[in-house]
């Protein structure tokens, strides 16, 4: 799932067009190029009905983008967290790499934060991601 959410994510334009290849999984590096995104699995269960197993897991990703400025970072989680009809992720359905995707925005955030180079923003966008082989 990791490899082809962060494949979506580099092949979506207005995503890729700000933060170029700076998408990876884990933490971001005090003092690496910003504008960036870092992603972080909070949680992946197998989804269960009362039917049993439905083939589908859940996770929670949080995906944290950082901009040198509030406003870069407020407008990259801002531009996550938008209908895909208009660019975005929330309301995702298809398929990458072999893997059923559905993708909702569940909620956003921001704040700030210190790293080599000075004051760091950052813009906290939390997903929930179904996703199936």
């Amino acid at each position: 799932m990791e490899e082809a959410f962060r494949a979506h994510l580099l092949a979506t334009a207005g995503i890729a067009a700000i933060v170029e290849r700076r998408v990876d999984w884990g933490m971001r590096k005090q003092g690496d190029p910003v504008s960036a995104i870092a992603l972080h699995v909070i949680s992946d269960i197998p989804d269960l009905t009362l039917a049993g197993a439905s083939h589908w897991n859940v996770a929670r990703v949080q995906a944290d983008c950082w901009g040198r400025t509030f406003k870069a970072a407020r407008d990259l989680g801002n531009l996550l967290a938008l209908p895909v009809a208009r660019g975005g992720l929330h309301g995702f359905r298809g398929s990458i790499s072999d893997i059923r995707f559905r993708i909702f925005v569940l909620d956003r955030d921001t704040g700030t934060d210190e790293d080599s180079a000075g004051p760091i923003h950052k813009s906290q966008v939390d997903l929930r991601i179904f996703y199936s082989s």
